[in-house]
């Protein structure tokens, strides 16, 4: 009986130690900040996992050209889009939510990238 409280003993300071140890190799700071130092206004949207730029170029309310860009900063796609109602709303990149890759740009309503201004609704 003896034999078992100290195996069960040493199994619980293993398991204590091996917690301790792992606690202190996890890494808990914060990522580094995402940046493009070719374009200093385009905001990161995505986690450490992947996501892309976005930065509005161009602001004529209600009309804004928008670009997204990859990680590494080369074009994925551009548009202009229709924000707004006259009511005095300005776009930043704070109202976009997603862009899904195909032109589309989420905000609270689904908005689709135009070429000219004509084209933006």
């Amino acid at each position: 009986m003896i034999g078992l409280k100290r195996f069960l003993m040493a199994i619980g300071g293993l398991a204590l130690g091996l917690f301790v140890l792992g606690l202190t190799l996890l890494d808990f700071s914060k990522a580094p900040a995402h940046v493009l130092a070719e374009h200093p206004n385009a905001q990161w949207q995505g986690g450490p996992d992947g996501g892309h730029y976005l930065e509005i170029t161009r602001s004529e309310p209600p009309y804004y050209f928008v670009q997204i860009r990859y990680e590494s900063g080369d074009l994925w796609e551009e548009g202009w889009l229709k924000y707004g109602h006259g009511g005095g709303e300005t776009l930043t990149a704070n109202n976009v939510i997603a862009f899904d890759g195909d032109g589309v740009i989420y905000l609270q309503q689904r908005k689709l990238l135009a070429r000219d201004k004509a084209g933006a609704r």
